[in-house]
């Protein structure tokens, strides 16, 4: 019998000692094995002759360069590319993995992942068949998935036919391809996905309607946020989110758009998300949009204070450095994502209520007032018409609360929550004012 030691000899060559990293269909860089948990990044040299030394391609935070990025440059990315938390650990455990080896994931889920990055073993082709890409489901089938999550978080499988791919987050979330005609079904051979589904968990029953109104209220409010429908599966409420890092046209063509989340372009793990821990802040994220010099520059800051507020204003404490992200145009220019994963998390007394982020020092939601919206624009050099434009700003997302629970009644989806967090706006509201 071998031991364990000599298993470990014969197993890990099979997953191998390098990555190919791919932006849409062009090789870019490889990920060199290092260690255990560590790896680093080098730009192929194809790609530092094509678009140069300095451009911008995988991240903010990896710019193109001949030298390779060590392991403290190159984790924060690519550790953004995976699974949080529990989610993370069970995946690890159906593909036998360690849940620290980062690598060992990318090498398994990295066929489908946030933003236009695919994530291969070194040789493996990149083509998809596309008729045998996606396993169709039909509503049981579809039914059993969501049941299965528990034990297959984000849908993914081992054996023959396997289901592997990648997104960041800690909550339950089967990631699947829907197609114009409505038909659902899981990428299975690199195909990407273009919708999520949130099922209701046990002890938050009502969090569908919560995500479903606080994203209406957003977008009703005028701002970018990801398009969603409450569906039912196997008799349960469900979201459906349609990723905004996906097109797909009529004929069922799905392309990938690029992004990354403020963490990766900011260089900043994903266990540092929150501020108190070394995350993003506010003045931060303000600090990266100017540097990045995007022509949406004005639009984009605009956009981010008032997401920030609608985040506020609906009682979501939870916004933290993956919860904002820039997507990419060609050539490379970002602008800021829409909003997502928006809920309201205040209306749960047992959830922490401090902000992810502070406003003007402050991370308590119940105490920023017009003083703080002031600091704020003094510390991140937004102007001192800030407090009046988010105060009123404030007043549109709350009628906009008002009608979208309305039309939560007339559609059949309202819950009780929601006049909480209509009542949660216009309280915090009344703060904004000076």
């Amino acid at each position: 019998m071998q031991s364990n030691q000599q298993r470990s000899r014969i197993i890990t060559p099979l997953r191998g000692e390098r990555l190919d990293v791919y932006l849409f269909d062009e090789r870019i860089a490889e990920l060199e094995r290092q260690g255990p948990t560590r790896y680093r990044l080098s730009y192929v040299q194809a790609a530092v002759e094509r678009h140069g030394e300095g451009a911008l391609l995988l991240s903010i935070s990896l710019p193109v360069r001949p030298s390779p990025y060590p392991n403290s440059e190159t984790k924060p990315f690519f550790e953004g590319l995976l699974p949080e938390e529990t989610v993370r650990g069970a995946i690890a455990r159906t593909l036998g993995l360690s849940p620290d080896n980062g690598f060992g994931l990318l090498a398994d889920l990295g066929s489908d992942c946030a933003g236009a990055v695919v994530v291969l073993p070194a040789g493996a082709p990149l083509t998809v068949d596309e008729s045998g890409a996606i396993e169709w489901l039909d509503d049981d089938g579809l039914a059993q998935r969501i049941a299965d999550l528990p034990r297959n978080p984000l849908g993914v499988t081992g054996g023959e036919g396997r289901v592997r791919l990648s997104l960041a987050g800690a909550q339950p979330k089967l990631i699947v391809t829907r197609v114009p005609s409505g038909r659902i079904g899981q990428p299975t051979g690199g195909a990407p996905s273009t919708h999520l589904i949130k099922p209701a968990q046990q002890h938050y029953p009502d969090l569908v309607a919560n995500e479903l109104f606080c994203l209406r209220v957003a977008r009703s409010a005028g701002l970018r946020a990801a398009s969603a429908q409450v569906v039912e599966i196997g008799g349960s409420p469900c979201l459906l989110v349609e990723r905004w890092d996906r097109t797909i046209d009529d004929d069922g063509r799905i392309a990938r758009l690029h992004q990354e989340d403020f963490c990766q372009a900011l260089g900043i793990l994903p266990a540092a998300k929150y501020e108190i821990e070394g995350g993003p802040t506010i003045a931060g994220m303000v600090e990266l949009l100017r540097r990045v010099g995007s022509p949406t520059l004005a639009r984009d800051l605009n956009e981010l204070v008032r997401a920030v507020a609608v985040n506020v204003l609906l009682g979501n404490s939870d916004a933290h450095g993956k919860n904002y992200a820039l997507l990419y145009e060609p050539l490379g220019v970002a602008r800021l994502a829409p909003l997502y994963d928006v809920v309201s998390t205040n209306v749960h007394p047992e959830l922490n209520r401090s902000l992810a982020m502070t406003i003007g020092g402050i991370d308590d939601p119940d105490r920023v007032d017009a003083a703080a919206w002031r600091r704020l624009a003094a510390d991140s050099g937004l102007g001192a018409q800030l407090p009046r434009a988010v105060q009123v700003f404030a007043g549109r997302v709350v009628e906009s609360a008002r009608v979208v629970s309305e039309a939560a009644r007339a559609e059949g989806w309202h819950r009780p929550v929601l006049d909480q967090i209509v009542e949660l706006s216009e309280r915090r509201a009344r703060q904004f004012e000076p």
